[in-house]
């Protein structure tokens, strides 16, 4: 955009076009891979390119096939990963093929997530703390952060081709303190907070920081994270409802 149309440009301009005009000044967006790569190592260099250029799809859709690659590991590994996360007392005599075409839900299951949480955020941080950011850039921001969360199922494939027997809890919260009980509400919500899950609400609260010059990335991530922690939470208080049911 030239200085003179830059000059015609309105704020009934941005509203039509979906929220702030592209800044030309701003860096130049990267492809779709070379952000995957950006936003695990250098996310800091990418977010400000995504706020002035936001895109969600392609990365949303990156992230649901990393999230369905679970379904390629050995049929011991995931009959094994099936038992453990069932809910107690629940049958778990489920065919395999079934549980291998449960995880290609990932893909319109992501696209979901970044909605519901693209939208929680936008609401904490636009609506009620006064952040200046669009839904798009929301969306923008959590998708990409959602490529990291989910490489948590290619760590899982590899480990399990790799003859391990990965067990989603040993890179949990929970994981990391084996003193406590094994049994228990507070053993099944930590259980539930997976590390890369923590990493991945930190650099979106990062991200979404950047998109308000006012904003701080501390506090931004206190709500991300915060967020991460409700949803293992809401889990694990699901998980207690189906204990009490089954007992």
């Amino acid at each position: 955009m030239t200085d003179a149309h830059r000059d015609d440009w309105t704020a009934e301009d941005d509203a039509l076009h979906g929220g702030n005009a592209p800044d030309a000044e701003a860096p130049p967006l990267p492809g779709l891979f070379r952000r995957a790569v950006m936003v695990v190592f250098s996310p800091g260099d990418l977010f400000p390119a995504l706020a002035a250029r936001p895109k969600w799809f392609g990365a949303m859709v990156l992230a649901g096939v990393l999230g369905a690659t679970v379904g390629l590991a050995p049929s011991e590994a995931l009959m094994e990963q099936w038992a453990r996360n069932a809910p107690p007392g629940q049958d778990i005599s489920i065919p395999f093929a079934v549980i291998r075409l449960m995880s290609l839900l990932a893909l319109p299951f992501t696209l979901l997530q970044v909605a519901v949480v693209s939208g929680l955020t936008y609401v904490a941080l636009v609506f009620v703390r006064g952040d200046e950011a669009t839904f798009k850039q929301h969306m923008s921001v959590i998708s990409h952060a959602f490529v990291i969360n989910h490489l948590g199922a290619v760590i899982f494939l590899a480990l399990a081709y790799a003859g391990m027997s990965p067990n989603a809890e040993s890179f949990s919260v929970g994981g990391l303190l084996p003193f406590l009980p094994e049994e228990g509400f507070l053993a099944r919500f930590l259980g539930q907070v997976q590390l890369i899950s923590l990493w991945s609400a930190v650099v979106a609260g990062l991200g979404l920081s950047l998109l308000d010059p006012r904003r701080r990335w501390a506090p931004t991530a206190a709500v991300t994270v915060g967020l991460t922690l409700a949803f293992g939470l809401l889990s694990a208080v699901i998980g207690s409802a189906f204990s009490l049911a089954s007992s």
